[in-house]
């Protein structure tokens, strides 16, 4: 049993045998159980530098090797605003209780830090709005159940209390939570043109609804990218109907659909959508089936030219509450870049 002076500590000390293993499952099995850190929060705090080597008092990372009988601290105070800066910004916020807020995030913004960047991301707002977060997710992604690319606008739910995280996190985890985005693509989808992507399912079910079935994975060269993958990709499922089609002399340019989730993976519509050669408009990475028709460009104008990010807005969010056991359901209208953008091309002749 974990003493009650231990649990208000700043630190623990701990040894950890030497054996063969990973190194966070070889952590987890060190640490007093009734301290309530799985392998999953202990991979997270190495990640975030907070289980130190005792000899160098330096943080460790997962490829540390371990001495015999080594020594580490472990870091207890997680006081998140201690380790992020607070940053007072203008927040869409839709819904909000003690236990969760739901945000219309605006394109351009990065949800969370990492990769150098330590500012000016939603995260650092939060902290700014919000007395807590759920830490659950990692010291670096304080209440983040699930995310947006930076140029990807619309809902997300955020996890105050840890409660909330945990039973939010099993809603998307089982694909209950439900997301729906609507993308401006070029093209028009047709199950039977010829794509070259292997390893890909592209279906027609019922209700005119198309199926995109492929794993994805980081790309093997680019690796700001993702791909479709084989042996190193995870499972993913993207569903979309076609809402409208927009036709430039009498052939269609461009449509605007709106697709839901059954996984979610990092990029996963803008990978998909790209698997299949209809590329979403305005996507600066996967730009499969991109127009480069200069009647066409310069129909479409400054709107067009001028809009550098992906036609991606995650319109719909729904989810039980997870402390009332509510069912919420939340809808947000095409931000403005968008709606300037979409009539742009129905107006097209």
């Amino acid at each position: 049993m974990v003493s009650s002076n231990l649990k208000t500590a700043k630190n623990f000390k701990f040894k950890v045998r030497k054996k063969s293993g990973r190194l966070e499952k070889i952590i987890a099995e060190s640490i007093p159980k009734d301290l309530g850190i799985s392998r999953t929060r202990v991979k997270n705090l190495i990640s975030n530098g907070l289980i130190f080597s005792a000899i160098s008092n330096r943080p460790i990372n997962l490829d540390h090797k371990l001495s015999e009988d080594e020594t580490l601290i472990l870091e207890l105070d997680l006081d998140i605003k201690k380790v992020l800066v607070k940053e007072k910004m203008e927040l869409d916020i839709i819904f909000e209780d003690e236990h969760l807020l739901v945000i219309n995030k605006k394109s351009g913004l990065v949800v969370h830090p990492g990769s150098g960047i330590d500012s000016g991301t939603l995260v650092n707002g939060l902290l700014y709005h919000c007395d807590r977060l759920s830490v659950l997710g990692g010291i670096l992604r304080p209440g983040i159940v699930h995310r947006l690319d930076k140029d990807t606008s619309g809902l997300l739910v955020v996890a105050k209390s840890d409660q909330a995280y945990l039973g939010l996190r099993e809603q998307f985890s089982k694909h209950s939570a439900r997301r729906h985005y609507l993308a401006l693509i070029w093209g028009l989808p047709n199950i039977n043109d010829n794509y070259s992507k292997k390893n890909l399912v592209f279906c027609l079910e019922e209700n005119k609804i198309f199926k995109i079935s492929g794993k994805i994975g980081r790309h093997p060269v680019d690796r700001k990218k993702m791909a479709i993958r084989n042996n190193n990709g995870k499972h993913a499922i993207t569903r979309f109907r076609v809402n409208n089609q927009y036709k430039f002399k009498n052939k269609v340019v461009a449509s605007l659909v709106e697709c839901w989730l059954e996984t979610g993976r990092t990029h996963q519509i803008r990978v998909h959508m790209d698997s299949i050669n209809h590329g979403i408009v305005g996507d600066q990475t996967y730009r499969s089936g991109k127009k480069t028709d200069t009647e066409l460009i310069n129909t479409l104008g400054n709107i067009y030219l001028n809009f550098k990010r992906q036609a991606l807005h995650a319109r719909k969010l729904s989810f039980v509450h997870p402390i009332t056991l509510e069912n919420k359901s939340f809808q947000t209208p095409l931000p403005t870049d968008f709606q300037k953008l979409e009539t742009s091309f129905s107006e097209l002749y």
